[in-house]
């Protein structure tokens, strides 16, 4: 019997990811068009979100990969705060960059909020957060 390597548990926490999303009633597929991105559809509704990759990575990346790597995102941008103590942290020349990283912070919740509406809710995010070994 063979040892797993952390490529193959990779691939089977992907698997198990995109097995929760169609069993949520997701479609996954890589969007049209130039910059890398899934787009999640379910009951009539979609959201396409962006992939951090280069092309090359991209075309060998699965669509349950990058769901992965959406969730992984999401789970990041939903813990993120930009409190007064988090601001007072900054270096001195960061802190005209703050207004920026508010309105990033809150262009990224609302592609979070967007995909949970569109799988079908709060408890479905968790189930795939489950499924990825996020939560």
């Amino acid at each position: 019997m063979s040892v797993p390597t952390e490529r193959m548990i990779f691939e089977s926490r992907c698997l198990r990811v995109g097995a929760a999303a169609s069993a949520a009633g997701a479609t996954l597929r890589k969007a049209e068009g130039r910059a890398p991105a899934l787009e999640i559809e379910r009951a009539g509704k979609s959201v396409t979100l962006p992939i951090v990759t280069d092309d090359v990575s991209w075309r060998a990346t699965t669509v349950e990969e990058a769901l992965y790597a959406v969730l992984v995102d999401a789970r990041g941008w939903a813990a993120a705060t930009l409190d007064d103590a988090t601001v007072a942290a900054l270096e001195p020349d960061e802190r005209p960059a703050v207004p920026l990283i508010k309105q990033d912070i809150s262009n990224e919740l609302e592609r979070v909020k967007a995909m949970t509406d569109v799988l079908g809710g709060d408890d479905v995010l968790q189930r795939l957060y489950a499924a990825a070994e996020l939560a």
